[in-house]
């Protein structure tokens, strides 16, 4: 039956002798309407919502036509049966090209009324180019196969009917929420995380690459897909508003979310409609086109740089969103009492992660979060999600970050995290990156904030500004821990016998901050600099290191790649500079 070569066992045509033609008539008319609202700027939630709504309109009125033709051909039903929506049509988020799944829910999937109306449905629209995929299943199948296959498990929450009979798509529901988002939530919400966890190394492993996939990548649209799962399995949540309510996000938060969907799927849009088919990696060429359809305009830096700027934080905010949303839904109720350590100065090690002795402290002491981490370091013990959760959303208050920076105390505690070589049990095993992630690197230097999801708009650069300083200062690091000893030797012992790191790190990870200020970075960074390292604490000669290598970093690129540094003169050349 799926085979779109074949011809159907009933004469649709007999009932609709127009029918094709109709059919493509109707397509070509939603997709030119569809091209429109992208051009003129229209949401991009609203295009995809309005997508589904002319499909919904399409296959409700194909699936009337082949009951009665299926019925006319002597093939009466023998059951229930009901067209269902799923996957991204389900959602009612359907792309310009994207593809359209649907499920024939049926009591019985041999019932020869069945077949012939999914192939009286399928075939017209095969016919005019419609790129559907179909399944004929039964709700007890439909639940065996959802607990071994987890792209049909999460199908259970976005299913929607467009025609037929309602009561086995309820009754396929409510199983599905006893059973499998009951009993089998924790194997469902395991499984999901370990699905972002694949599919991210599939496409890169990071969301600031060169090209994102919008999709698929690292903070695009199949991660906002898992954090909806995640809500709807564990809260039952069908709206941000039950988010709030349940305390899984904060309002801000679902007003960043929702604009951050919002910005890729009108990227997405602009990316079918361009290539006149499903594309949904952001090339060069891309970046540029699409940049000027969203109104940036050239400025101090490219409109394509600003652009892609904005994608980057976008992108950001969801994956950050999924991440958090998930370890919040797999939080648990223990079965049995945890470990607890009081560490003292507000903090705990509970069941081997270090956590808040008190989950008020953070307000009343800032300098708690910036504790907590040196302890993750110190005891390579993880930070518990709940006080990983609390510090970012801390951080992203400005009144916070201010009485964080006023410390002398935190000041240190970020400086040592700063030069810290171990490895820590976070994420890329980099203390520098997890600060950053939660926000608390930026609460310390703020000025980084205009570098934050900077790209420089060339071949040579692959990372956005601020992933590639922490990237730097976390190869300074392994350096230093002696991960290069085979290969750098020298570097590697001098990097471990510094005597005054501080000012080499700081240095390092503030040496590209001017460049969101135009022309000659190094020396405006320079001029940066030297306010942040006076801020931090650091003494005047190293506050003049600091400033000096910012200044001179250009240089140091120059002798490194364009000189050989095996020249004894190019050797006293820098020793002398």
């Amino acid at each position: 039956m799926g085979d779109p070569s074949a011809r159907p066992a009933i004469d649709l045509g007999r009932l609709a002798p127009d029918l094709q033609s109709t059919c493509g008539d109707y397509c070509g008319s939603y997709r030119d309407r569809l091209a429109q609202a992208v051009r003129r700027g229209d949401g991009g939630g609203a295009v995809v919502k309005m997508h589904a709504r002319i499909l919904d309109g399409l296959l409700g009125a194909l699936y009337c036509a082949a009951d009665a033709a299926a019925r006319a051909e002597g093939h009466e039903p023998k059951g229930r049966v009901a067209l269902v929506a799923v996957g991204g049509y389900g959602r009612e988020s359907v792309g310009l090209c994207s593809d359209v799944d649907v499920l024939f829910l049926c009591d019985d999937p041999s019932d020869r009324h069945v077949g012939a109306l999914a192939e009286g449905l399928l075939y017209p629209l095969w016919d005019i180019g419609l790129d559907i995929g179909h399944a004929v299943r039964g709700v007890d199948e439909t639940l065996e196969l959802s607990r071994e296959d987890l792209r049909t498990a999460t199908t259970l929450l976005d299913m929607r009917r467009v025609a037929g009979d309602k009561n086995n798509l309820d009754e396929l529901v409510g199983r599905a929420r006893r059973g499998l988002l009951n009993e089998g939530l924790d194997l469902f919400l395991a499984q999901l995380a370990d699905d972002v966890e694949e599919r991210h190394g599939r496409f890169g492993g990071s969301l600031f690459l060169l090209e994102p996939e919008v999709k698929l990548g690292c903070g695009g649209l199949r991660d906002l897909d898992v954090a909806v799962w995640a809500a709807k399995a564990h809260w039952g949540a069908e709206s941000t508003a039950d988010l709030v309510r349940h305390g899984a996000l904060l309002q801000r938060e679902v007003e960043e979310l929702e604009t951050a969907e919002e910005m890729l799927w009108r990227v997405r849009n602009l990316l079918h409609l361009r290539a006149g088919r499903r594309q949904d990696r952001l090339t060069f060429e891309d970046q540029e086109e699409i940049a000027t359809e969203l109104g940036f305009v050239h400025g101090v830096t490219l409109a394509v740089e600003q652009f892609m700027q904005a994608y980057y934080r976008h992108a950001r905010v969801v994956e950050q969103t999924t991440e958090r949303m998930l370890a919040r839904a797999r939080q648990t109720v223990r079965t049995s009492p945890a470990q607890r350590e009081d560490l003292g100065g507000g903090l705990m090690l509970f069941d081997g992660h270090v956590t808040l002795a008190d989950t008020d402290g953070l307000e009343s002491d800032p300098v708690l979060a910036l504790r907590l981490y040196a302890e993750v370091a110190k005891r390579s013990a993880p930070p518990y999600p709940f006080a990983r959760d609390a510090i970012a959303r801390a951080a992203a208050e400005p009144a916070w970050t201010e009485r964080l920076r006023a410390s002398p105390e935190a000041n240190q505690l970020f400086l040592d995290a700063l030069s810290c070589a171990a490895k820590a049990p976070v994420k890329r095993s980099s203390i520098l990156a997890e600060l950053h992630e939660v926000g608390l690197m930026l609460g310390m230097v703020p000025e980084f904030e205009p570098v934050t999801g900077r790209v420089q708009h060339d071949v040579y650069h692959v990372y956005t500004v601020d992933v590639h300083s922490v990237a730097a200062v976390d190869r300074l690091r392994a350096i230093k821990r002696g991960d290069y000893a085979s290969t750098q030797p020298m570097a590697s012992r001098l990097a471990a016998e510094l005597p005054r790191p501080a000012p080499l790190f700081l240095g390092l990870l503030l040496h590209d901050i001017g460049k969101a200020h135009g022309k000659d970075h190094s020396r405006k960074g320079a001029i940066m600099a030297k306010p942040i390292a006076e801020r931090l604490g650091l003494s005047a000669v190293d506050v003049a290191h600091v400033v000096w290598l910012v200044e001179e970093h250009l240089s140091l690129y120059h002798w490194a790649m364009r000189r050989d540094t095996s020249d004894p003169e190019v050797i006293r050349e820098v020793a002398n500079q």
